[in-house]
């Protein structure tokens, strides 16, 4: 079979990836701080490499979570990353799927985006796994269909696939087939798609009651396509204000309005979602579900939810996107990044409160049974405690750098900017001219 790989992979664009990184004599500024920041990245990448490869090593040991604190900020990034990866999947589907042209230009670059914070989701949850290739073949050889877990990483996988298909008939122009690829995404998304899958591996989780309830896998795909529009605003205007020319064209600045638009509707799904989760874990008196709502409400949470999940992520970003300063790129750019600080945030909480209360009984000295509650005075609640250690956070970091280095590197070694009228990150007078082909 010929796959056409001539066609897809821009060999100069290749051969000069080492250029993404070295200066070159008449450079403008601009170029030359922008190799500077690629330079700090790949550092934090390799940092982060050998933190995973020391995870792997060491297991556990070197990480904040315990025996009851089991899932910590690495099961948070992945989650944040592999969502995306799906919210990235439906908004690029717009364009080549439903006839939305104002989307089409993005195609291929979000569904690039979406193959790499997938694959970079997949290598967080194996550092966190600590014998990632004993559960490869186990999946293969004991699969299990009564675990949610084991349909997500099977669903995952699957998807990733789909992606790549879609992402290689995009790169040789086959648009037919490309829709196919979008129609089966979109389909898996309202049926069986693993986003909503990954809410039932929290959602069916009943010992965790804060966790559980039916709502969530409803609450994964609206973050997921607020992941996907935020991401896709920040990155055009990114690839056009880092340009040659410096500048916002005008097929990008209708392309970022209608990326704001987007935001601005999925942004306010997800309030509602949050109110009615707030209103319920408050009314139905649940134990631990209360405690766990009054923590983030007026408790050891109170920061990260108020000032970072609702007023950073949510509150300013809403009125950016709906306020007098809505049609400018620079505002809606701006909102995508503080909901993407948001949500990081949020999936962060999120996977820690469920695990705040112990499930072990708890006793005083008397032999007594204690119940925590309310108003979380001195010990928080007795709350359980979680704190990444400096390997997780090395991870975090060299996961997120990679995500950015993966992409960069794609648009020049793909033909990833053809036809998309916006020019790569860091690009400069040596890119092939290719890379910078505008449409019509």
């Amino acid at each position: 079979m010929h796959l056409a790989l001539d066609s897809i992979v821009d060999r100069a664009g290749l051969l000069g990836l080492p250029r993404m990184f070295l200066g070159e004599p008449g450079d403008p500024p601009h170029v030359t701080r922008g190799r500077r920041a690629l330079l700090g990245l790949l550092a934090l990448a390799l940092v982060g490499a050998g933190a995973a490869v020391t995870a792997l090593w060491k297991g556990h040991h070197v990480m904040g979570t315990t025996s009851e604190m089991s899932w910590g900020i690495l099961i948070a990034t992945y989650v944040f990353l592999v969502v995306s990866s799906t919210g990235l999947g439906l908004v690029s589907a717009l364009g080549h799927v439903f006839g939305y042209r104002v989307f089409e230009p993005i195609a291929k670059r979000a569904t690039f985006l979406a193959v790499v914070t997938l694959v970079v989701g997949f290598t967080c949850i194996a550092t966190e796994l600590e014998r990632p290739f004993l559960l490869l073949k186990l999946v293969v050889l004991s699969p299990n269909p009564a675990s949610p877990i084991w349909w997500m990483g099977t669903l995952y996988g699957v998807y990733l696939v789909v992606l790549l298909v879609e992402l290689y008939f995009l790169l040789v122009g086959d648009h037919h087939k490309a829709r196919i690829g979008g129609i089966v995404t979109v389909v898996a998304a309202l049926t069986i798609h693993p986003t909503s899958n990954l809410g039932s591996v929290f959602g069916l989780s009943h010992a965790r009651p804060y966790w559980a309830g039916p709502l969530l896998p409803v609450y994964m795909i609206a973050t997921a396509l607020v992941s996907g529009a935020a991401l896709l605003a920040l990155l055009v205007y990114l690839e056009e204000h880092l340009g040659p020319a410096r500048r916002i064209t005008p097929e990008s600045a209708r392309l970022i309005e209608a990326l704001g638009k987007l935001l601005a509707l999925f942004l306010g799904i997800v309030v509602m979602l949050t109110i009615w989760r707030t209103i319920g874990g408050l009314q139905g008196r649940h134990y631990h579900i209360y405690e766990v709502t009054v923590a983030l409400l007026a408790g050891p949470l109170f920061v990260n939810f108020w000032l970072l999940e609702v007023f950073v992520g949510m509150a300013v970003p809403l009125y950016l996107v709906l306020g007098p300063g809505r049609r400018a790129p620079a505002s809606v750019a701006l909102a995508g990044a503080l909901a993407l600080v948001g949500l990081f945030v949020a999936r962060n909480d999120f996977v820690y409160a469920g695990q705040m209360f112990s499930l072990k009984p708890v006793v005083g000295r008397l032999g007594e049974r204690l119940v925590y509650g309310p108003p979380f005075k001195g010990n928080p609640g007795g709350f359980l405690s979680y704190t990444p250690s400096l390997v997780e956070a090395l991870i975090v970091l060299g996961a997120l750098s990679a995500v950015v280095l993966l992409y960069v590197a794609g648009t020049r070694a793909l033909r990833l900017g053809e036809g998309a009228g916006v020019a790569p990150i860091a690009s400069s007078p040596g890119v092939p001219s290719g890379m910078h082909t505008k449409e019509g």
